[in-house]
């Protein structure tokens, strides 16, 4: 049985963990695998590699994944996916798996530096809506962004996600999906052909499942008909993003 290792250390967003692991637990064969979350250190220290078919590093704040991980932890997860290994890097954990950031430039919560995992070699930039509307502490900046998928288009949730520049002519990198309401529809999410394995960024929250999000949150309330729409096809986007990354899910 193979393992899904999900990243929970300091920077970590607590609502962002909670949707990774009931999505994951609600879509992927547990006779395949199991969902174990692990912290910085561990990671860096312990041989996770072999068991492992998929590392997610979710939503929350980049800078605190660097500060840990920036060294022994970004070589060994830049490692695991060249030796035939997957990554899944959401909102936050799709920034560090840029190769450059640009986020809120000159607005209070700036974070403009390299980053060394480098999947998707150019710059992840945000937040993708727009300046100094998102928030740490609260869902202020939270959107339905509507994105498209294959032939279609719905609804996701986002709060703060990037957006990835110069995407077209990069050798292994593909678009998944494109931000439909953004000028030139750049890209929201793309997939990294990187040595034997694979890496997924995502700008947008595939992740969030409707029935946990609380309604009765006014920000929330505001998209919550969109994200209604749009359910199914982000439950059929999340697990065909995760069958892509060679995990076995549930029929």
């Amino acid at each position: 049985m193979q393992q899904i290792i999900v990243y929970v250390d300091q920077g970590v967003d607590g609502a962002a963990l909670k949707q990774t692991v009931k999505s994951l637990q609600l879509e992927v064969d547990p006779v395949c695998h199991r969902i174990r979350r692990m912290d910085a250190k561990t990671l860096k220290t312990e041989n996770w590699e072999k068991e492992t078919a998929l590392l997610i590093i979710p939503g929350g704040r980049d800078i605190y994944y660097h500060q840990a991980l920036e060294g022994a932890g970004t070589s060994k997860i830049r490692q695991y996916v060249e030796n035939g290994g997957s990554y899944l890097g959401i909102c936050a954990g799709a920034y560090f798996g840029s190769g450059s950031i640009e986020f809120e430039k000159g607005g209070s919560y700036e974070v403009c530096a390299p980053r060394s995992l480098a999947f998707f070699p150019g710059l992840a930039e945000g937040p993708a809506y727009g300046k100094n509307k998102y928030r740490a502490d609260g869902l202020q900046g939270i959107e339905a962004a509507r994105v498209s998928w294959e032939s279609e288009a719905f609804h996701a949730y986002y709060n703060g996600g990037c957006h990835f520049g110069r995407v077209e002519g990069l050798p292994g990198v593909s678009v998944l999906s494109s931000y439909l309401e953004l000028e030139n529809d750049p890209a929201a999410i793309i997939s990294c052909k990187i040595g034997l394995g694979t890496a997924v960024l995502s700008g947008v929250h595939i992740e969030f499942s409707l029935p946990v999000l609380p309604r009765n949150n006014p920000y929330i309330e505001r998209i919550y008909n969109l994200l209604e729409k749009g359910e199914v096809q982000r439950r059929k986007v999340l697990r065909q993003t995760l069958q892509h990354l060679s995990v076995s899910i549930k029929n």
